[in-house]
């Protein structure tokens, strides 16, 4: 296998979990009696008790990026053109590349889900499932580089902004909500406690690193650095020192087990406006989810890092307007040689932040409870590269089994409509279907979408079992 095939096992990796995500849609962070939103807070509670099915209980798909597809494919004379192709010219495609082209990735998927009262005011929720939390970024000069060649001699590239950061791992969690109306009317806050056991870890980082051309060399300032943490992973040094025959990361049975541990922590809380005025039902609500950390055995984790400068030839024999397989191939095994990867004796980490994400909404019910208006503020952070993202959701509930919401999603790369429609009867089976991101526009003829890969479509099927507390 081939370095070029290397990153894209590693691509696939973050992305084929995506067809199993159980990530509930914000649109039914507004939605009382939706079944799954207390994963954006545990404070919230479902109408009754609840069973979910494996993966049925929440399935969907869905990308996340700031580039889509229109970016890089070029429909031209009833043919389609990739971006590296002589009839797609460097001003044409780099005019609307961002800075720091990227994809980020936070989905789980169910192994078993169940949630419980057991007086009025508390519930309880168990989660058992899968995690694979990741994002990858390259700079926009390392697509403008493959694109022009050696043709622009004199030119200085930046390489800051390559990043690559994923974690798979097992979970399980319970969570509590608990109404405080006893103590501060309206007030309702939860928590819940996050055991990981993590599989492997990678991350690596060119820093700030520079890539100067000229007429016959590549002069290469690096400052690159990188960590992997598995049992079952293996750097090769061979490959690393230019060995192009063998494989820079290698599979192992020798020694198949955890990489480490780890622990977080969710809190959050609900209060209700009811001071016998005009704004009774006013609901403002906060969250903070995955504020933990996971911890690596030291055994299993190995550093790689690269720094000082290099001089390099290459490219000026890669044909980038030819064949898309050959030109990749040659350009990542061009990529990593300037990268000049060395084992490092001494890791940079052996413990990273588990993802922390923040909500924080307010609503206002009006018609009797059976519309509202709703403003959402959702935040990840760690790694490189934080996501904010404010959505406005306009709610109807003309009953307590029904829901249907549409939202409006906007302050990120990618501007969107939301919907979604949930049956959740007291006893019987719940149903949602639903979407944060609709994508609307495509490129003629191939169903291509033309806005940013900004897109999820998501439905699910659980069991409601009943429940004396909640009419």
């Amino acid at each position: 296998m081939r370095r070029r095939n290397i990153l894209l096992l590693i691509v696939a990796m973050m992305l084929l979990p995506m067809m199993m995500g159980a990530q509930a849609l914000k649109g039914s962070y507004f939605l009382d009696n939706s079944l799954l939103r207390n994963r954006m807070n545990p404070a919230f509670a479902p109408r009754a008790n609840y069973f979910s099915i494996p993966v049925i209980s929440n399935f969907g798909v869905g990308v996340y990026g700031n580039v889509g597809p229109a970016d890089f494919l070029y429909p031209k004379n009833g043919e389609l053109y990739t971006f590296l192709h002589s009839n797609v010219s460097v001003e044409e495609f780099s005019k609307n590349l961002p800075k720091r082209p990227a994809l980020d990735l936070d989905v789980d998927t169910d192994i078993l889900n169940f949630g419980f009262f057991t007086a009025k005011d508390s519930f309880w929720s168990v989660d058992l499932g899968l995690r694979v939390d990741g994002q990858v970024g390259l700079p926009r000069d390392f697509f403008i580089l493959a694109k022009e060649g050696m043709s622009s001699p004199d030119q200085v590239y930046t390489l800051s902004g390559f990043d690559f950061f994923q974690t798979s791992s097992l979970y399980a969690s319970i969570g509590h909500s608990r109404d405080f109306s006893w103590l501060v009317k309206g007030l309702k806050v939860g928590a819940k406690v996050r055991a990981f056991v993590p599989f492997e870890h990678i991350g690596m980082s060119l820093g700030e690193s520079t890539l100067a051309l000229g007429q016959d060399a590549w002069k290469v300032k690096t400052n690159a650095y990188g960590v992997m943490a598995a049992s079952f992973l293996e750097l090769n040094p061979d490959a690393m020192n230019g060995d192009s025959d063998k494989e820079m990361i290698e599979m192992t049975s020798d020694n198949m087990g955890p990489a480490g541990f780890g622990l977080s922590f969710d809190i959050g809380a609900e209060y209700k406006l009811q001071i016998g005025s005009v704004v009774d039902g006013l609901t403002f609500s906060f969250s903070a989810l995955d504020l933990g950390s996971m911890f690596f055995k030291k055994d299993y984790v190995q550093g790689f890092e690269s720094s000082g400068e290099a001089t390099y030839e290459g490219m000026k024999d890669i044909d980038l307007g030819g064949d898309m397989s050959e030109s990749m191939d040659a350009l990542m095994d061009e990529f990593l040689a300037l990268a000049n990867l060395q084992e490092a004796k001494t890791p940079k980490y052996t413990s990273i932040g588990t993802r922390a994400k923040i909500f924080a909404g307010v609503e206002y019910p009006f018609l009797k409870d059976k519309m509202s208006v709703g403003l959402l503020y959702s935040g990840k952070f760690g790694y490189s590269k934080p996501i904010n993202e404010l959505t406005l959701s306009y709610n109807l509930n003309p009953s307590k089994g029904f829901n249907f919401g549409i939202n409006y999603s906007f302050l990120n790369a990618h501007k969107t409509l939301g919907w979604i429609l949930e049956f959740t009867p007291k006893k019987g089976t719940n149903f949602f279907v639903g979407s944060d991101y609709t994508f609307f526009s495509v490129i003629p003829d191939y169903f291509i979408p033309v806005d940013k890969l900004w897109m999820n479509m998501r439905f699910g099927l659980s069991f409601m079992i009943g429940s004396q507390w909640r009419d």
